[in-house]
């Protein structure tokens, strides 16, 4: 009987924990850049989409920097550049490949020149 009881409460110790343990879902990204200067920052698996975009403006580090993407839960982003970073383009595709050529194809149809990929990641 008090084998049973102790193997009872041995399971109900370790079931709190796994309880405790599991992280809440980090779902939310954001891209921002700066206009005149060229600057960027990112965030990914933020707790909030606000979290995220706070991040990012943090990150560019410039006064002119506005949030021009954000994506949600499993999404992907990218964005290019020019050289100069002064023309951008950016994409939220599922998948990180598919959202890197969508950034690439809406960077060079600002006849900006070749354009870079300076980043694309995804959220969990």
């Amino acid at each position: 009987m008090r084998r049973a009881t102790l193997a009872a409460a041995a399971l109900l110790g370790l079931g709190s924990v796994q309880l405790t343990a599991v992280p809440a879902l980090a779902e939310y990204g954001a891209i921002a850049w700066d206009k005149e200067t060229g600057k960027r920052g990112w965030s990914w698996n933020q707790q909030t989409q606000s979290r995220a975009d706070e991040v990012a403006l943090s990150e560019c580090g410039a006064t002119g920097c506005k949030v021009i993407m954000r994506t949600g839960r499993r999404e992907c982003a990218a964005l290019a550049t020019n050289e100069a970073g002064k023309y951008v383009g950016a994409a939220r595709r599922k998948d990180r490949e598919a959202a890197r050529l969508a950034a690439l194809k809406d960077c060079e149809k600002g006849k900006a020149g070749e354009c870079i990929v300076r980043v694309t990641d995804c959220n969990k």
